[in-house]
Protein backbone atom coordinates (compact mmCIF):
# COMPACT_ATOMS: atom_id res chain seq x y z
CA UNK A 1 0.00 0.00 0.00
CA UNK A 2 1.64 3.05 -1.14
CA UNK A 3 1.28 5.87 2.03
CA UNK A 4 -0.14 9.42 1.52
CA UNK A 5 2.07 12.00 2.98
CA UNK A 6 -0.08 13.62 5.93
CA UNK A 7 0.59 17.78 4.86
CA UNK A 8 1.92 19.69 7.79
CA UNK A 9 -0.05 21.26 10.13
CA UNK A 10 1.59 24.93 8.90
CA UNK A 11 0.63 24.47 5.60
CA UNK A 12 -1.17 27.09 3.53
CA UNK A 13 -4.51 25.93 1.95
CA UNK A 14 -5.72 27.45 -0.80
CA UNK A 15 -9.31 28.46 -1.52
CA UNK A 16 -9.58 28.21 2.36
CA UNK A 17 -10.17 31.28 4.09
CA UNK A 18 -9.11 32.14 7.42
CA UNK A 19 -11.08 32.46 9.99
CA UNK A 20 -11.68 36.41 11.44
CA UNK A 21 -11.00 35.82 15.14
CA UNK A 22 -7.24 35.13 13.60
CA UNK A 23 -6.32 37.25 11.56
CA UNK A 24 -3.20 38.80 12.63
CA UNK A 25 -3.36 42.91 11.71
CA UNK A 26 -0.79 44.84 10.81
CA UNK A 27 -0.54 48.01 12.53
CA UNK A 28 -1.41 51.00 10.06
CA UNK A 29 1.65 53.52 9.57
CA UNK A 30 0.28 56.77 11.02
CA UNK A 31 -0.18 59.48 8.12
CA UNK A 32 -1.64 63.15 8.93
CA UNK A 33 -5.11 61.17 8.08
CA UNK A 34 -4.28 58.63 11.00
CA UNK A 35 -2.88 61.22 13.26
CA UNK A 36 -4.07 61.07 17.08
CA UNK A 37 -6.35 63.96 17.39
CA UNK A 38 -8.24 64.25 20.46
CA UNK A 39 -11.90 63.64 20.09
CA UNK A 40 -13.03 64.75 23.36
CA UNK A 41 -13.35 68.32 21.93
CA UNK A 42 -16.65 67.97 20.13
CA UNK A 43 -18.57 70.92 18.55
CA UNK A 44 -22.13 69.63 19.03
CA UNK A 45 -22.92 66.49 17.53
CA UNK A 46 -19.74 66.26 15.00
CA UNK A 47 -21.14 63.09 14.09
CA UNK A 48 -21.18 62.95 10.17
CA UNK A 49 -23.33 60.64 7.91
CA UNK A 50 -21.66 58.08 5.88
CA UNK A 51 -20.27 59.10 2.93
CA UNK A 52 -21.19 56.18 0.64
CA UNK A 53 -24.74 56.27 1.30
CA UNK A 54 -25.92 58.93 2.91
CA UNK A 55 -29.61 58.29 3.37
CA UNK A 56 -30.70 54.71 3.44
CA UNK A 57 -33.35 52.64 4.56
CA UNK A 58 -31.35 51.85 7.48
CA UNK A 59 -29.37 54.45 9.18
CA UNK A 60 -27.70 52.28 11.45
CA UNK A 61 -24.01 51.59 10.49
CA UNK A 62 -22.76 48.01 11.11
CA UNK A 63 -19.02 48.10 12.91
CA UNK A 64 -18.76 44.38 11.57
CA UNK A 65 -18.73 45.92 7.73
CA UNK A 66 -15.91 48.38 8.85
CA UNK A 67 -14.16 45.59 10.45
CA UNK A 68 -14.83 43.20 7.51
CA UNK A 69 -13.80 46.26 5.05
CA UNK A 70 -10.73 46.48 6.84
CA UNK A 71 -10.17 42.70 6.86
CA UNK A 72 -10.48 42.94 3.01
CA UNK A 73 -7.96 45.94 2.95
CA UNK A 74 -4.90 43.86 5.00
CA UNK A 75 -5.50 40.36 3.29
CA UNK A 76 -5.42 41.66 -0.32
CA UNK A 77 -1.93 41.28 -2.31
CA UNK A 78 -0.43 44.58 -2.54
CA UNK A 79 -0.04 43.50 -6.44
CA UNK A 80 -3.74 42.89 -7.34
CA UNK A 81 -5.29 46.64 -7.93
CA UNK A 82 -4.31 49.70 -7.27
CA UNK A 83 -7.76 51.02 -7.35
CA UNK A 84 -8.45 49.08 -4.34
CA UNK A 85 -5.50 50.92 -2.46
CA UNK A 86 -6.45 54.26 -3.98
CA UNK A 87 -10.29 53.45 -2.31
CA UNK A 88 -8.60 53.18 1.32
CA UNK A 89 -6.71 55.74 1.15
CA UNK A 90 -10.11 57.65 -0.04
CA UNK A 91 -11.74 56.60 2.66
CA UNK A 92 -9.04 57.28 5.13
CA UNK A 93 -9.61 61.03 3.76
CA UNK A 94 -13.06 61.20 3.72
CA UNK A 95 -12.87 59.88 7.51
CA UNK A 96 -10.23 62.84 8.01
CA UNK A 97 -12.25 65.58 6.80
CA UNK A 98 -15.07 64.24 8.53
CA UNK A 99 -13.58 63.65 12.03
CA UNK A 100 -11.84 67.26 11.41
CA UNK A 101 -14.83 69.27 10.27
CA UNK A 102 -12.56 70.12 7.73
CA UNK A 103 -15.06 71.96 5.22
CA UNK A 104 -17.00 73.52 8.12
CA UNK A 105 -13.47 75.08 9.21
CA UNK A 106 -12.46 76.31 6.60
CA UNK A 107 -16.31 78.08 5.78
CA UNK A 108 -15.74 79.09 9.24
CA UNK A 109 -12.97 80.93 9.15
CA UNK A 110 -13.25 82.19 5.70
CA UNK A 111 -15.96 84.83 6.89
CA UNK A 112 -13.59 86.59 8.67
CA UNK A 113 -11.53 86.95 5.51
CA UNK A 114 -14.43 88.11 3.56
CA UNK A 115 -15.99 90.21 6.06
CA UNK A 116 -12.29 92.21 6.22
CA UNK A 117 -12.32 92.56 2.84
CA UNK A 118 -15.74 94.58 2.80
CA UNK A 119 -15.26 96.44 5.52
CA UNK A 120 -11.72 98.11 4.14
CA UNK A 121 -13.87 98.12 0.38
CA UNK A 122 -16.10 100.38 2.55
CA UNK A 123 -19.02 98.64 2.95
CA UNK A 124 -20.60 99.13 6.13
CA UNK A 125 -22.44 96.45 8.56
CA UNK A 126 -26.20 97.92 7.67
CA UNK A 127 -26.21 97.25 3.96
CA UNK A 128 -25.37 93.89 5.14
CA UNK A 129 -28.68 93.15 6.70
CA UNK A 130 -30.99 92.83 3.94
CA UNK A 131 -28.17 89.84 1.99
CA UNK A 132 -28.01 88.51 5.37
CA UNK A 133 -31.98 88.13 5.73
CA UNK A 134 -32.26 86.57 1.82
CA UNK A 135 -29.49 84.51 2.29
CA UNK A 136 -30.79 83.10 5.74
CA UNK A 137 -34.81 82.94 3.78
CA UNK A 138 -33.01 80.76 0.85
CA UNK A 139 -31.16 78.12 3.25
CA UNK A 140 -34.49 77.99 5.38
CA UNK A 141 -36.61 77.21 2.19
CA UNK A 142 -34.12 74.57 0.86
CA UNK A 143 -34.07 72.95 4.38
CA UNK A 144 -37.96 73.57 4.43
CA UNK A 145 -38.79 71.72 1.21
CA UNK A 146 -35.99 69.01 1.45
CA UNK A 147 -37.39 67.36 4.72
CA UNK A 148 -40.93 66.88 2.41
CA UNK A 149 -38.63 65.12 -0.10
CA UNK A 150 -37.08 62.22 0.73
CA UNK A 151 -35.03 62.12 -2.76
CA UNK A 152 -34.31 65.52 -2.98
CA UNK A 153 -32.98 65.66 0.99
CA UNK A 154 -31.14 62.48 -0.60
CA UNK A 155 -29.24 64.06 -3.39
CA UNK A 156 -28.67 67.64 -1.26
CA UNK A 157 -27.24 65.29 1.80
CA UNK A 158 -24.93 62.82 -0.84
CA UNK A 159 -23.49 66.07 -2.62
CA UNK A 160 -22.99 68.13 0.76
CA UNK A 161 -21.74 65.30 2.80
CA UNK A 162 -18.94 67.35 4.13
CA UNK A 163 -20.25 69.87 5.25
CA UNK A 164 -23.63 68.22 6.72
CA UNK A 165 -23.86 66.55 10.21
CA UNK A 166 -25.92 63.82 10.88
CA UNK A 167 -28.33 65.58 12.70
CA UNK A 168 -28.49 67.84 10.34
CA UNK A 169 -29.99 65.56 7.58
CA UNK A 170 -33.32 65.80 8.98
CA UNK A 171 -32.62 68.77 10.92
CA UNK A 172 -32.58 72.34 10.12
CA UNK A 173 -29.07 73.82 9.17
CA UNK A 174 -26.63 75.20 11.88
CA UNK A 175 -25.89 78.50 9.11
CA UNK A 176 -29.39 79.63 10.52
CA UNK A 177 -28.53 80.18 13.76
CA UNK A 178 -25.36 81.91 12.80
CA UNK A 179 -27.56 83.82 10.04
CA UNK A 180 -29.80 84.82 13.21
CA UNK A 181 -27.14 85.68 15.18
CA UNK A 182 -25.09 88.27 12.87
CA UNK A 183 -28.44 89.84 12.07
CA UNK A 184 -29.36 90.70 15.22
CA UNK A 185 -26.17 92.31 16.12
CA UNK A 186 -25.74 94.19 13.04
CA UNK A 187 -29.31 95.22 13.65
CA UNK A 188 -28.47 96.83 17.08
CA UNK A 189 -24.74 97.43 17.44
CA UNK A 190 -22.26 99.56 15.79
CA UNK A 191 -20.09 98.91 13.21
CA UNK A 192 -16.50 98.20 15.48
CA UNK A 193 -18.90 95.63 17.23
CA UNK A 194 -20.58 93.79 14.58
CA UNK A 195 -17.55 93.65 12.91
CA UNK A 196 -15.79 91.88 16.42
CA UNK A 197 -18.56 90.01 17.07
CA UNK A 198 -18.00 88.41 12.92
CA UNK A 199 -14.09 88.05 13.34
CA UNK A 200 -15.03 86.31 17.02
CA UNK A 201 -17.59 83.77 15.47
CA UNK A 202 -15.13 83.15 12.52
CA UNK A 203 -11.87 82.68 14.27
CA UNK A 204 -12.13 82.28 18.19
CA UNK A 205 -14.77 79.53 17.74
CA UNK A 206 -12.57 77.66 14.96
CA UNK A 207 -9.55 78.04 17.18
CA UNK A 208 -11.23 76.79 19.82
CA UNK A 209 -12.41 74.05 18.00
CA UNK A 210 -9.37 72.70 16.83
CA UNK A 211 -6.82 73.83 19.90
CA UNK A 212 -9.39 71.79 22.07
CA UNK A 213 -9.28 68.43 19.67
CA UNK A 214 -5.50 68.53 19.68
CA UNK A 215 -4.42 69.52 23.34
CA UNK A 216 -7.83 69.05 25.15
CA UNK A 217 -7.16 65.76 26.76
CA UNK A 218 -4.02 67.57 27.96
CA UNK A 219 -6.02 70.48 30.23
CA UNK A 220 -9.39 69.85 32.56
CA UNK A 221 -12.79 69.67 30.89
CA UNK A 222 -14.33 73.06 31.90
CA UNK A 223 -17.99 72.43 31.16
CA UNK A 224 -19.29 68.96 29.00
CA UNK A 225 -16.82 68.14 26.87
CA UNK A 226 -15.46 71.52 26.20
CA UNK A 227 -11.89 71.68 27.18
CA UNK A 228 -9.80 74.30 28.90
CA UNK A 229 -7.33 74.46 25.75
CA UNK A 230 -10.23 75.13 23.58
CA UNK A 231 -11.10 78.04 25.56
CA UNK A 232 -7.20 78.90 25.52
CA UNK A 233 -7.50 79.14 21.75
CA UNK A 234 -10.69 81.36 21.60
CA UNK A 235 -8.90 83.83 24.24
CA UNK A 236 -5.75 84.26 21.79
CA UNK A 237 -7.69 84.18 18.86
CA UNK A 238 -10.41 87.66 20.86
CA UNK A 239 -7.03 89.25 21.20
CA UNK A 240 -5.20 88.87 18.11
CA UNK A 241 -9.00 90.04 16.57
CA UNK A 242 -9.01 93.10 18.98
CA UNK A 243 -5.76 94.55 17.96
CA UNK A 244 -6.11 93.55 13.96
CA UNK A 245 -9.78 96.10 14.07
CA UNK A 246 -8.64 98.81 16.69
CA UNK A 247 -4.75 98.78 16.10
CA UNK A 248 -4.96 98.42 12.23
CA UNK A 249 -8.32 98.34 10.64
CA UNK A 250 -9.31 101.40 12.31
CA UNK A 251 -6.81 103.32 10.22
CA UNK A 252 -8.75 102.50 6.97
CA UNK A 253 -10.70 105.73 5.91
CA UNK A 254 -13.79 103.95 5.67
CA UNK A 255 -15.42 105.35 8.58
CA UNK A 256 -17.89 107.72 9.88
CA UNK A 257 -18.14 109.41 13.47
CA UNK A 258 -19.68 106.94 15.94
CA UNK A 259 -18.76 103.53 13.67
CA UNK A 260 -16.33 103.15 16.96
CA UNK A 261 -17.46 103.27 20.31
CA UNK A 262 -13.71 102.19 22.03
CA UNK A 263 -10.77 105.00 21.15
CA UNK A 264 -8.00 104.83 23.25
CA UNK A 265 -8.23 108.81 23.32
CA UNK A 266 -11.88 108.24 24.86
CA UNK A 267 -11.84 105.41 27.21
CA UNK A 268 -9.90 104.41 30.28
CA UNK A 269 -8.69 100.96 29.16
CA UNK A 270 -5.61 101.17 26.79
CA UNK A 271 -5.58 98.84 23.87
CA UNK A 272 -3.31 96.21 25.23
CA UNK A 273 -5.99 95.65 28.68
CA UNK A 274 -8.93 96.18 25.99
CA UNK A 275 -7.81 93.40 24.19
CA UNK A 276 -7.35 91.21 26.81
CA UNK A 277 -10.67 91.96 27.92
CA UNK A 278 -11.97 90.83 24.35
CA UNK A 279 -10.57 87.48 25.29
CA UNK A 280 -12.14 86.46 28.16
CA UNK A 281 -15.37 87.54 26.63
CA UNK A 282 -14.46 85.67 23.21
CA UNK A 283 -13.83 82.47 25.35
CA UNK A 284 -16.71 83.11 27.68
CA UNK A 285 -19.41 81.31 25.23
CA UNK A 286 -16.67 78.56 25.27
CA UNK A 287 -17.27 78.00 28.85
CA UNK A 288 -20.96 77.85 29.05
CA UNK A 289 -23.99 76.42 28.25
CA UNK A 290 -26.85 78.15 27.62
CA UNK A 291 -29.74 76.44 27.61
CA UNK A 292 -28.60 74.17 24.72
CA UNK A 293 -28.63 77.35 22.26
CA UNK A 294 -26.08 76.53 19.48
CA UNK A 295 -22.79 78.53 19.70
CA UNK A 296 -23.26 80.36 16.29
CA UNK A 297 -26.14 82.14 18.03
CA UNK A 298 -24.34 82.53 21.38
CA UNK A 299 -20.87 83.36 20.28
CA UNK A 300 -21.79 86.72 18.69
CA UNK A 301 -24.83 87.91 20.23
CA UNK A 302 -23.63 87.51 23.90
CA UNK A 303 -19.62 89.07 22.57
CA UNK A 304 -21.27 91.48 21.28
CA UNK A 305 -23.46 92.62 24.36
CA UNK A 306 -20.63 92.32 26.27
CA UNK A 307 -18.17 94.42 24.41
CA UNK A 308 -20.63 97.18 24.54
CA UNK A 309 -21.39 97.27 28.24
CA UNK A 310 -17.90 96.95 28.87
CA UNK A 311 -17.02 99.78 26.38
CA UNK A 312 -19.76 102.46 27.74
CA UNK A 313 -18.63 101.50 31.18
CA UNK A 314 -15.43 102.73 31.12
CA UNK A 315 -15.71 105.41 28.56
CA UNK A 316 -14.32 108.40 29.92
Amino acid sequence: MVSVPSTPKNARVTGISTPRTTIKRKPLQKTILTADFDDSYMEDDVTYINETSMISESDDESEDDEVDATETAVKQPADESHASNGSVEEDAFVRFMKKHEVGRKVLHSSIGFFTIGMYVSGFTHKQLILPLLVLFTVVFLNDFIRFRNPELNKKIVNFMWFMIREKEVYGYNGVLWYLVGLIIVFSVFPKDISLMSVLLLSWADTAASTIGRQFGKYTPKVVGSKSLAGCIGSFLAGVGSCFLIYGYLVKFDVNTVGDFTWTEAHNKMTLPVFAIATGFIASLPEAVDICGIDDNFTIPVLSSGLLYALIKATTV
